[in-house]
């Protein structure tokens, strides 16, 4: 086999994905292509840029004390409504009370447990996932949620 069959042989195989690449670039400068592409970007935009509200941990400065009475304080911001804390709430009341307070500012919320057992505490770590919280503020400084519950909530 010389050179000249190598390349013909080459030429026979690359043929047909060649040909399929141009298919596809051709699909793509279709006008219906350009829409679901451009719908796709739009969504993927929307969901990245999708922000959680800020929540607040209003007993930083007195957090042993809460830690020992088993009651807890938080700021959430106007991102959250009372009637979804609420119906999270709902799914939580074996372990904890729940109350929000709409302030100025947003929702001044009080988790009380009912029992002080370290699964209650734990369920608080199920509460704020639910609400999609990552983050909660301690002093101006964004904690992450495993670790606020390991550091404020957990004894």
């Amino acid at each position: 086999m010389d050179f000249f069959e190598n390349i013909n042989l080459f030429s026979i195989f690359m043929q047909p994905l060649a040909h399929q690449l141009c298919y596809y670039s051709i699909l793509i400068k279709t006008k219906k292509m350009k829409k679901v592409l451009g719908l796709l970007v739009g969504l993927f935009l929307t969901v990245s840029t999708f922000a959680n509200g800020i929540v607040t941990y209003s007993d930083a400065t007195t957090a042993e004390n809460a830690k020992i009475v088993g009651i807890f304080n938080f700021s959430f911001d106007s991102n959250y409504s009372i009637k979804d804390i609420t119906k999270t709430a709902n799914y939580y009341t074996n372990y904890f009370n729940v109350m929000p307070v709409q302030t100025e500012n947003g929702i001044s919320v009080k988790i009380s447990l009912i029992e002080d057992s370290e699964m209650a505490r734990r369920v608080i770590t199920r509460f704020f996932i639910s609400l999609e919280i990552k983050t909660i503020t301690v002093n101006g400084k964004e904690v992450k949620l495993e670790e606020f519950i390991k550091n404020y909530i957990m004894n």
